[in-house]
């Protein structure tokens, strides 16, 4: 179908209008409740789609190994390294000549008629008018053009944004780092939910029994009103805080399937050392800070921002120079009155913004002055990193003496059980006293657990800020299971190498603790192990106020 110059002009004028209409007519639209809806369905199928079901008790290694496989934080940092990836790749054709096709049309009302004018007389000719192009023309050109200048300043933005494709992954190992720091706090802190749950659910039913007998001696004047009270106020106050100590595990599965992206109330079954190892660490701080300065992710991090920084300089001195582009183009014109209607070019032009070498000294004086705010990052993000190295190097070591510490007590309050569960009576005082007992019982086992807990997340930190690794280096080749067992040998190998560089008598002091049976909860009298239930998870009490208990 062929249409004419007229009813071209027609169709762009409609076309023009319509579009100039729809223009002033938009209007913001919100999603609508089922819009809405939809997008939550569709999310949180997506949120939980590629996770693989738990078949049977979850070890650390097997927590650690659906984290950085699964958890969404993850993900987000690796689909965040792979778009800076991508990015080089559009880089390089970048500086690749300049390929571009062009195509034209144009239409008169009336021929591009002329008559011509005599230069000395400034007589206009009588003749009749001439033109020399048709009213409706097309032309078309392929041209390749090449900057010299442009290739230059395309290069170093390459560099630039390989380096930021490095940073993306220095970030990756870093939210790595932290993911199992989580995830390995988190995994004893349900852990003692799971060990411990049945045990204070026995104490809070106890102590409600006991709280109504107290309740009825009372009212029948067996006891002395104030004894009474005394007693019920024991009582309370044991309950209170058994209840406390249930609503604070009753977070921790919920937090540890999250870092894991299994869904929220999926019920974990975890497969729990009986041995509470202490990890060996036999490296000295010298030997740490050297590597914390070649590993650590944030120093290599800075100075790939160095890097970024420098090439911008350079980047600001080779604006000073001009710019040749080479080109070459294959055209064609439809104009019935050309000779030639195909034709090639070829041609080279030199431009030179003049202005850059009045502002090129101040730009290349910014980049400069960036590059030592670079430096002076870097100085700075090294000294924060070998208070880092001491500082997490410190909490492990205190993390294990309360640790230890905390194992004594708990053996202590075993064994205070063991003697005291045939002395105690069935009148309202034994039941006070076992009450009590079993409470202080639980809270030295939650004490050690979340010590324990402490440790290891300490010892993770330790790792973290050296730069160390867990994570095989092609995880995506990994299944589930091939990768759970890369992750638990290489939580082995560390200690083993660590234990065979370690003199005798400090791989003694590092072996595990070993767990005595546990029977029923021990009693003791209640009170002194009040002053530690709201720093449960939280704030460590210090060395002296441990042995002072």
């Amino acid at each position: 179908m062929v249409i004419s110059a007229f009813g071209a002009r027609r169709l762009l004028a409609s076309v023009s209008l319509v579009a100039l209409l729809s223009a002033c007519a938009m209007t913001p639209e919100p999603f609508t409740p089922e819009q809405l809806a939809q997008s939550s369905k569709d999310d949180r199928a997506d949120m939980f789609k590629s996770g693989e079901p738990l078949s049977g008790p979850l070890t650390v290694s097997e927590a650690i190994a659906r984290a950085l496989k699964h958890n969404l934080d993850r993900r987000a940092k690796v689909m965040e390294e792979a778009l800076a990836l991508g990015q080089t790749d559009i880089d390089r054709w970048d500086m690749l000549p300049k390929l571009v096709a062009n195509g034209n049309f144009t239409s008169r009302s009336e021929p591009n008629a002329t008559r011509s004018r005599d230069l000395y007389t400034q007589t206009t000719s009588t003749s009749n008018p001439t033109y020399s192009a048709d009213r409706d023309n097309y032309t078309a050109d392929l041209g390749l053009s090449w900057n010299v200048l442009d290739f230059g300043l395309s290069y170093f933005t390459a560099k630039q944004n390989a380096d930021r494709a490095l940073i993306a992954t220095e970030r990756k190992r870093k939210a790595v780092h932290n993911l199992v720091q989580e995830v390995r706090f988190a995994f004893w802190r349900a852990a003692a939910h799971q060990e411990l749950k049945v045990e204070v659910d026995t104490a809070v039913a106890e102590a409600k029994v006991a709280l109504d007998r107290a309740e009825i001696v009372e009212k029948e004047n067996l006891k002395a009103p104030a004894e009474a009270l005394r007693y019920q106020k024991s009582l309370l106050e044991t309950l209170r805080q058994l209840t406390a100590i249930q609503q604070e595990l009753s977070t921790a599965e919920i937090e540890l399937a999250a870092l894991i992206n299994a869904p929220p109330g999926t019920k974990l079954v975890l497969d729990v050392p009986k041995d509470m190892t202490v990890p060996a660490w036999d490296l000295d701080l010298e030997k740490m800070e050297e590597v914390a300065f070649v590993n650590n992710p944030d120093l290599r991090e800075q100075g790939y921002q160095a890097r970024i920084s420098a090439n911008d300089t350079r980047k600001a001195i080779a604006r000073l120079f001009p710019g040749i582009t080479f080109s070459a183009s294959r055209n064609y014109d439809h104009n019935s009155f050309l000779m030639a209607n195909h034709w090639y070019e070829a041609g080279a032009k030199l431009s030179w913004n003049l202005m850059n070498l009045v502002s090129g000294p101040d730009a290349i004086k910014y980049a400069e002055t960036t590059e030592d705010v670079a430096k002076a990052k870097r100085l700075a993000l090294r000294m924060a990193v070998l208070a880092q190295v001491h500082v997490s190097e410190r909490q492990f070591r205190n993390s294990i003496s309360q640790y230890q510490q905390s194992d004594k007590l708990w053996r202590v309050d075993t064994r205070l059980f063991q003697l005291s569960e045939a002395k105690t009576a069935n009148d309202a005082q034994g039941m006070l006293e076992r009450v009590a007992g079993r409470a202080s019982a639980i809270a030295s086992a939650l004490r050690r657990f979340q010590t324990y807990a402490q440790v290891e997340q300490s010892y993770a930190k330790m790792q973290a800020s050296l730069g160390q690794d867990l994570m095989p280096d092609s995880v995506a080749g990994h299944d589930l299971s091939g990768l759970s067992a890369a992750i638990a040998e290489r939580l082995a190998a560390w200690g083993a190498v660590e234990n065979k560089a370690k003199p005798e008598a400090q791989i003694l002091a590092s072996q595990p603790v070993a767990s005595p049976p546990q029977p029923a909860l021990p009693e003791q009298n209640g009170g002194g192990w009040l002053n530690g239930i709201s720093r449960f998870f939280g704030q460590d009490e210090s060395e002296d106020q441990v042995a002072s208990r």
